[in-house]
């Protein structure tokens, strides 16, 4: 017997850039045995939970959504629960960078509390919240993919409890939710979502660029009044996007581990560690040296400074804090249900490379933006065709080729993706894109599918304890799975 996945004949989005709509038809498969999904789930201690009844999908309506997650027994669900006040305070009194990067229990509780160790600012959602209708296929714990080395995974069910320690990851197809699992947190419980909240600034600075008040093949620093007289006079804007500054401020590990490196000590001064002064980091800045190799647009060099000078030249640009441009362009249009958290520097801008927090179903929401599915977040299309458009050709395959990223998109993904763009490190030829986060984020989208995804974990980069981070891969397989292609 199988699981027979229905799916409408064809699809509409209603974009309002376009002179007509366009029609999406996409035919699904029926795929995976429901009894071998359920062997495979017994054995990794899933259970697959009742679902209630169905809820309507639509732009910004309050109500629940009457179904629940799927569950593994994971032995990350012991962070569901409070820990003691005494452990609490112990984390606190061993918080510095290293250990938060560690990947340790102390790490865990660092990156589901963030604001406790850090000043931060709150983004209000809207008065309403939009349901997101759930269509749970609990077959998907059956994918697996074919690995960099050419091998079979194991199946995401056996993943799911493993050494990455995932706790949470969200898919979303034809703007319902179809897969849902909290291995390591609660569903209401905030996130931080480390790199994958440079897509966040990318789309603000695209936006601008949509919107004529921002020349991409400009200098940055023609916006950004006070880098005027460093390296950015001969950075554009689309380089900076597109993290080809050729500017010494790559994060290798060598660099991060190296006190004496520029990235390293800049790091410091942008979370306010050790003895630094509150604008340290901004001054930092316009210290940054080229790379005489290499000119601007050559090679994806990966680096949050990129992205915290485009939240500076957003700030210059539209003279708001970039949280309230936030919520003004995007927060306050998809109906989130809770209210989004970001970071500080020392002085007070959000750092937009990297300390965004959210519930897990409020990142699917942003995510949802980006496919055929947009309104069943919002009654306004935020991201049209044209600006979706922008945001894929940005990059340069030729920069991507030589990169380390590239390196590690092929060992996620099991395939090559064709670039980066935009902020966002893969993309591919088939129009999908997915930004990465330390430690074990991600945001996956695939307008071409009408599907996305997003996973919240904590685990050492050193991929000789835990691993490689196969979650991406999991997304894209369950991306062409659901869509039969």
């Amino acid at each position: 017997m199988t699981n027979d996945i229905q799916k409408p004949a064809s699809l509409t989005r209603h974009d309002s850039d376009d002179a007509s709509d366009r029609s999406v038809d996409v035919n699904r498969r029926e795929f995976m045995a429901r009894s071998a999904m359920l062997g495979v789930a017994a054995a990794a201690g899933l259970a697959v939970a009742p679902q209630g009844a169905a809820a309507r999908s639509g732009p910004v309506r309050t109500g629940a959504s009457g179904f629940a997650p799927l569950e593994v027994n994971s032995p990350m669900a012991r962070w569901k629960l409070p820990q003691s006040a005494e452990w609490v305070n112990g984390a606190h009194s061993r918080f510095s960078f290293p250990n938060w990067q560690s990947g340790n229990d102390d790490s865990v509780y660092y990156n589901l509390n963030i604001p406790e160790f850090f000043n931060t600012r709150v983004v209000r959602p809207d008065e309403e919240f939009s349901v997101l209708e759930r269509a749970i296929q609990g077959d998907l714990m059956n994918l697996t993919f074919t690995d960099h080395e050419g091998n079979t995974t194991q199946t995401l069910a056996e993943y799911l409890v493993g050494p990455k320690q995932v706790q949470a990851m969200l898919m979303a197809h034809q703007g319902k939710v179809v897969f849902e699992v909290y291995p390591g947190m609660n569903p209401l419980d905030m996130h931080v979502w480390m790199s994958a909240s440079k897509t966040t600034a990318g789309l603000l600075v695209a936006m601008l660029a949509d919107a004529g008040t921002v020349d991409l093949d400009q200098p940055l620093s023609s916006y950004v009044e006070e880098l005027k007289g460093s390296a950015w006079d001969d950075i554009t804007v689309k380089n900076t996007m597109n993290m080809a500054t050729a500017l010494n401020n790559e994060e290798t590990f060598a660099n991060l581990t190296n006190p004496e490196s520029w990235i390293a000590n800049w790091f410091s001064a942008v979370f306010g560690v050790g003895d630094v002064t509150p604008t340290q980091w901004r001054e930092m800045m316009k210290t940054v040296e080229k790379l005489d190799s290499e000119k601007p647009g050559e090679l994806f060099r990966y680096s949050t400074s990129n992205t915290q000078a485009l939240v500076m030249l957003t700030e210059a640009v539209t003279g708001m804090n970039w949280q309230d441009y936030w919520h003004q362009q995007v927060w306050s249009k998809i109906g989130a249900r809770s209210p989004l958290i970001v970071g500080l520097t020392p002085d007070g801008m959000p750092v937009g490379g990297g300390l965004i927090n959210t519930t897990p179903e409020d990142m699917i929401r942003y995510a949802m933006l980006y496919t055929p599915s947009w309104n069943v977040v919002s009654s306004e299309n935020v991201v049209p065709q044209r600006l979706l458009d922008m945001i894929f050709n940005m990059g340069n395959p030729d920069a991507y080729t030589a990169s380390t990223e590239r390196t590690y998109g092929t060992q996620w993904f099991g395939e090559v993706p064709l670039k980066n763009t935009a902020q966002w490190d893969h993309a591919f030829a088939d129009g999908a894109m997915f930004k990465h986060g330390n430690m074990g984020q991600g945001i996956y989208v695939d307008p071409g599918r009408d599907f996305c995804g997003m996973y919240f974990g904590l685990a050492s980069n050193d991929t000789s304890l835990t691993g490689i981070d196969h979650s991406p891969g999991y997304l894209r397989a369950a991306a062409k799975a659901l869509a039969g292609k």
